[in-house]
């Protein structure tokens, strides 16, 4: 087993450290007897979610959330592709949905004062309520993660993305929706994340295979896909490799000729994986035969050189498992950049608006 608290300190790791505590707080200060207790306009009936680089992760786990969840419509958009239509129609009956950590990020901020130009309704989930997005929007969340000094985000999105939870949990429950089945186990938070964070094994081991390699990409399904896009980005913005992150199933359809150059693939999947999904794994083994670092909750008991398992702990609750992933994702990106001496906290040409809380 890998610990954390055995690396070199920097603020990147510390940060990670952090997020079990955030978790807690998140879940003490939005859940009471079973319930959940938030502000959010319950009057609309359509959601679209702006946002750019991990906010914008954040926001593609967030619209699945609240479709799945919630059953309610959604859409997203990167910040900056809002900003190209600036003749775009506002809806009323629209609540634009804008994430930044900073709460100032440019494109974000443009895309807001469109909105707010043209009478739209807007919510901002901000980790800085000091910020310009904060401030502007009619209706606000603060993702409470503390200061981020390090550029790459680690607590401020697991924390967004736990909100965003809480919140599709919120309008679920408003519609009737029992909510108890999604929130079991969830008051353990704190303890079974940092069980992830401590006890993971096989993650130094991935970091000295990926850190040897100039490009590899990293595959999940439904949620696993965008935490799959989350992690690549990390990847690249601490350690400058070229990581893409492609759905399981589309992956298949031409994407697995990269695999002919390089023949090692990160799968994301979990015990609770379907029959398509397995079926497609299986596939990509047999025509490839690629070396696969697999980041799950299952114990494959498989003995191949071409297979190495980044396993951690099973949980019944799904937001956890979630959580769990991206965290593994950061502590591997975090760990393949120190093995290639790179500047973490401030990987070169990378800039980020810190604000105070």
């Amino acid at each position: 087993m890998e610990n954390i608290n055995n690396m070199p300190s920097c603020n990147m790791m510390n940060e990670i450290k952090e997020e079990p505590l955030v978790f807690e707080y998140l879940i003490n200060k939005y859940i009471k007897n079973g319930k959940i207790e938030a502000d959010f306009p319950l009057n609309f009936s359509e959601i679209k979610f702006v946002a750019s680089g991990s906010s914008y992760n954040c926001a593609r786990l967030g619209q699945k959330f609240f479709e799945n969840i919630s059953k309610l419509k959604t859409s997203f958009e990167y910040s900056s592709e809002f900003n190209s239509n600036q003749e775009r129609e506002i809806n009323k009956d629209v609540l634009y949905f804008f994430i930044s950590q900073s709460g100032e990020t440019y494109d974000t901020k443009c895309a807001l004062n469109l909105v707010n130009k043209k009478g739209g309704h807007s919510f901002a989930l901000v980790n800085n309520n000091n910020s310009y997005i904060y401030e502007a929007s009619e209706f606000k969340m603060n993702i409470e993660s503390g200061v981020e000094k390090s550029i790459a985000a680690t607590k401020s999105f697991t924390g967004g993305v736990l909100c965003l939870w809480l919140l599709a949990l919120y309008i679920a429950q408003n519609k009737g929706v029992d909510i108890k089945d999604y929130i079991k186990g969830v008051q353990n938070i704190k303890n079974d994340t940092l069980d992830v964070i401590n006890n993971t094994k096989n993650i130094e081991e991935a970091a000295c295979v990926l850190s040897k390699l100039k490009s590899f990409p990293v595959i999940g399904y439904g949620y696993n896909y965008v935490i799959a896009k989350e992690g690549a980005l990390k990847i690249k913005e601490t350690s400058y490799i070229d990581v893409n992150a492609y759905p399981t199933g589309e992956f298949l359809h031409g994407h697995t000729a990269i695999l002919n150059e390089n023949s090692v693939i990160v799968e994301i999947f979990y015990n609770s994986m379907g029959e398509f999904e397995r079926k497609t794994l299986d596939k990509i083994k047999k025509d490839y035969n690629p070396k696969i670092i697999a980041i799950s909750d299952i114990k494959a008991n498989i003995e191949n050189e071409n297979f190495l398992e980044v396993k951690f702990k099973r949980f019944d609750n799904e937001i956890i498992t979630m959580l769990s992933s991206v965290i593994i994702l950061q502590i591997l990106a975090l760990k393949i950049a120190q093995k290639l001496n790179r500047n973490i906290d401030k990987p070169l040409g990378l800039n980020k608006v810190v604000g105070e809380n």
